[in-house]
């Protein structure tokens, strides 16, 4: 996948690649696992700072996913889909 998206929190415009959504979607786990330990050991403040940049990545690839072209019918049943088991 490569469309030509202005980058998150960058003003120059970069190609969007696969390799660069894995590294959100990474950044995002490490976010969650960083929350998740922060309300367990009551440190609110530190959640809402994590909370935040787990916002802003989330919007930002959900921007990417409404920028693509629909996908052909039957598309996803080929490639096993989202709601495939697994």
């Amino acid at each position: 996948m490569s469309t030509p998206v202005q980058a998150h929190g960058n003003a120059a415009e970069k190609v969007i690649t696969t390799e660069l959504i894995q590294k959100y979607l990474d950044e995002n786990q490490t976010l969650i696992l960083a929350i998740l330990e922060n309300q367990n050991v009551g440190k609110l403040e530190a959640c809402n700072q994590y909370q935040a940049r787990l916002q802003q990545n989330l919007m930002y690839l959900a921007a990417i996913a409404d920028a693509q072209p629909p996908a052909k019918p039957g598309a996803n049943a080929a490639q096993g889909g989202a709601g495939a088991a697994q």
